[in-house]
């Protein structure tokens, strides 16, 4: 109607919804006083012409007659003021609609819809309820049945082509929608073609949701919305309409680009697809060590997430190949996570699949995501140590007996100013010198450095020592002393391998003495986190057994950790603290290939006190068994494969890195070296097939290679050098279970990303009112208008009407 008025005066003014304000001015030469005067003559005028004719008119027609000749002549002389009326019109500056359509693997999920609510909810989808009766209409029940497993997807296409709520077209009439595609990124969704000719489907939005699949594997709600706003940078954005389960696995956090979308003025309008508490039990992680001994016990802890399910009861089974080794039954609480300990003993040595899983309920959403698995390697072999201690204190005593007690460990000791009849024994696992050769020193695995004198060893060695270590993935290990270390040590390889940095004593050779008070170790994050710290099964129970050890009564003083180490332990004495935090008593950095370990006390033996071996052992067994597994794990001392990931999943870029030394070892020089990997099952075939990969050097890391491939289909594989085909490196290739991991719709998280923008979230039951709130936030322009009213269709027409009308009352009376 405004449109049209606007028009009927002679403005042409596109998209205007309503007048906002007016005034009326006047452009002409003429006087209003001179225009008055003219209006009442001329009106004496008019009513003395018509006073005479009184014969056979009614007054009504008279007095009709006169008042529409003096309008006329008014509007006449009205015409001499030129009128111009100017306008304040507000209207809508057409505006794009972005449209994000979901298309991850979680919106192939079908969920049980139990409750009426629920089913209420997808039957407003479906149309067989009114989209405005909300949850509280009437239903049937025969019909609610219908929609019990609709999946996601096929829930939010109903939605769209709903010709009760008429979401798209309504929105087609206001806006230009701009839809996609979203996972880990947006890609423009194309409209679906016909069957017949492969012409487009007549109404474009139909088009576009028929298009819309699911399947792609992560989902980045936060990445992806971030895109489309990137894309549509200095386009007039009526807002963003998002189509999602809230389901959000990576990328950067979308309540943080949601607050970006506010500050750009787009706001998010969220269609939350799915139900918030489905039946689901979700089997989130296994945590367990790589590498495992033979008639070793293995702690596994699985973490057990259930949604609905209060009251309910299931059994979390540990497998390892097809044999059952543990089980535990768990009743939940409520939603949330249950930490689930479990233990085996492996028998025999190989490699196999350690599955944690739970039987699937027929209740369930999904029955895809109760088991987790990982590779564990089962090894017979032994820790090769080599221990170097300058005499026997305290320290030495324990940790020498229990190296040489522990089964898994093969320990060779050097005591310089030890009794020389020691090493006389048969099989004594005493050494009497260090080891000259590279040969010799290579065999170890682990390097444990005592309070040893550096003058005990000559250049060469302890470059020998460095080697060991940085260019053959070697172990070392300094327990710190009063006498030597690691102060002595300045200025040498082994200051370079070490992860903190320290002072040289002020006479060289001899470390500074303290006074020995009682000193509370305190474990760091990263401490809690690492299983070489864990004395117990859970982190919790760990935490406070490390609370109640005793206090150790000596920690020697360095100035700071280095960039790269990861400190687990340190004295919390404010007074030596420094400007980079607490000062580290224990602490670990990779130096080359290999790692180096610096502990600095030599009073952990005091952890005994009314205990006897049981934290003292745990502490250093797993320790001595954490360093040294890294060169167990590289197989062939000469040819060590190793990955930048431990699970694999199907289209990820796998990066495999090879060091290579020559039967010398010295690292290997050639311009490139050939690799494959293929599936484990056909170890025995003769025709097994394999996918080749080049490997080339790293530059400035002698004998390092690198290649990269991208993972293949789901299965068990082996990676190998071409040059020594015994030594593999075994993998598995999964399936990507990321949207599997949370199956409820995240309501929250919508609510706060649509609240935050400025936006609104919608439930099936809301979705008729989108088209209006939309419009009701699009943003109004208002122009200025003015129209010549002298010179306007609207003043002709009024003109005419007037005089047609005097004219047919004329008639009607007989008069000329």
């Amino acid at each position: 109607m405004t449109e049209f008025l606007l028009k009927l005066l002679g403005a042409q003014i596109e998209d205007a919804s309503r007048i906002a304000g007016m005034n009326l001015t006047f452009a002409g030469g003429i006087g209003a006083g001179t225009v008055l005067l003219l209006a009442v003559v001329c009106g004496v005028l008019t009513w003395w012409f018509y006073r005479e004719p009184d014969e056979g008119i009614a007054p009504v027609q008279k007095y009709a007659m006169i008042s529409l000749r003096m309008l006329f002549i008014l509007l006449l002389l009205l015409l001499l003021l030129r009128p111009v009326l100017s306008l304040t019109v507000e209207g809508n500056v057409r505006r794009a609609l972005v449209v994000l359509f979901d298309g991850t693997a979680s919106m192939k999920i079908k969920d049980p819809r139990i409750t009426e609510p629920d089913q209420k909810r997808a039957a407003i989808g479906k149309g067989i309820l009114e989209p405005a009766g909300g949850l509280q209409q009437a239903a049937d029940r025969t019909r609610l049945k219908e929609v019990d497993l609709i999946s996601r997807l096929d829930l939010a296409k109903a939605v769209m082509k709903n010709p009760r709520l008429n979401l798209l077209p309504s929105l087609q009439k206001d806006f230009d929608l701009s839809p996609f595609i979203f996972g880990q990124t947006v890609q423009e969704l194309v409209r679906a073609v016909t069957p017949e000719g492969g012409k487009p489907l007549p109404d474009a939005s139909l088009g576009w949701v028929d298009s819309w699949t699911a399947g792609i594997p992560q989902t980045a709600i936060g990445d992806s919305v971030r895109d489309a706003l990137g894309r549509k940078r200095g386009q007039p954005l009526a807002g963003i309409f998002l189509l999602t389960d809230g389901g959000n696995n990576s990328g950067v956090a979308p309540r943080e680009i949601a607050v970006l979308a506010r500050q750009e003025n787009v706001p998010l309008y969220i269609y939350g697809v799915g139900i918030t508490s489905p039946r689901d039990i979700i089997v989130a992680n296994l945590f367990a060590p790589e590498v495992a001994f033979v008639k070793d016990e293995v702690t596994v802890t699985v973490r057990v997430r259930a949604q609905g399910m209060a009251g309910e009861s299931a059994k979390v089974l540990l497998k390892l190949g097809d044999t059952k080794v543990d089980e535990k039954e768990i009743t939940f609480k409520g939603d949330g996570e249950t930490v689930v300990p479990l233990k085996f003993t492996p028998e025999q040595k190989g490699d196999y699949e350690l599955q944690a899983y739970v039987p699937p309920r027929p209740d369930e959403t999904v029955q895809d995501n109760n088991s987790q698995s990982q590779r564990l390697r089962v090894i017979d072999d032994k820790i090769k140590v080599l221990m170097i201690e300058q005499f026997p204190r305290w320290e030495y005593h324990y940790l020498q007996a229990m190296l040489l007690r522990d089964r898994r460990v093969e320990a060779k000791v050097l005591l310089f100013e030890g009794d020389p009849h020691i090493m006389r024994g048969t099989n004594s696992p005493y050494l009497d010198k260090f080891p000259e050769r590279k040969e010799d020193l290579f065999k170890y695995d682990v390097v444990i450095f005592g309070d040893v004198d550096p003058r005990n060893f000559t250049p060469a060695q302890l470059e020998n020592l460095g080697e060991f270590v940085s260019r053959f993935g070697g172990a070392f290990i300094m327990v710190a002393g009063k006498r030597f270390s690691p102060a002595a040590y300045r200025k040498t390889v082994i200051e370079r391998m070490l992860p903190v940095e320290f002072e040289a004593s002020p006479i060289e050779g001899v470390g500074e003495i303290q006074a020995e008070k009682p000193v509370k170790l305190e474990l760091t994050s990263a401490g809690r986190n690492s299983i070489m710290f864990r004395l117990a099964d859970t982190e919790a129970e760990s935490a406070a057994r490390w609370k109640g050890l005793p206090p150790v009564y000596w920690v020697s003083k360095v100035s700071r950790a280095k960039p790269a180490a990861q400190v687990f332990l340190v004295d919390p004495d404010p007074v030596k603290e420094s400007r980079f935090g607490k000062m580290p008593v224990v602490a670990l950095q990779q130096y080359g290939s290999g790692q180096a370990m610096f502990i600095g006390t030599d009073n952990t033996w005091r952890w005994r006190r009314n205990v006897g071996d049981a934290y003292y052992v745990a502490f250093w067994g797993q320790i001595s068994q954490r360093m040294g597994l890294q060169r167990l794990l590289g197989g062939s001392k000469r040819t060590q494969l190793s990955m930048d990931r431990q699970n694999v999943m199907t289209g990820e870029r796998v990066t495999v890195y090879a060091r290579l030394f020559t039967m010398s070892f010295e690292p290997l020089t050639d311009a490139q070296v050939k690799a494959a990997y293929s599936l484990r099952s056909a170890d025995s075939g003769a025709n097994a097939q394999e996918t080749a990969v080049l490997l080339r050097p790293v530059p400035e890391q002698p004998g390092v290679y690198r290649g990269d491939f991208i993972a293949p289909a789901p299965g068990p594989y082996k990676f190998f050098v071409e040059h020594d085909r015994e030594t593999r490196l075994d993998f598995n290739v999964t399936e990507p279970k990321f949207e599997l991991g949370e199956t409820a719709m995240n309501e929250a998280l919508l609510k706060d990303m649509a609240a935050s923008s400025g936006g609104a979230f919608f439930r099936e039951e809301d979705l008729h009112t989108l088209p209006k709130k939309i419009s009701a936030k699009t943003e109004r322009v208002r122009s200025p208008v003015e129209v010549d009213l002298w010179s306007s269709w609207f003043m002709f027409l009024l003109l005419l009407l007037v005089v047609t009308l005097e004219w047919i009352l004329r008639k009607l009376a007989h008069l000329k």
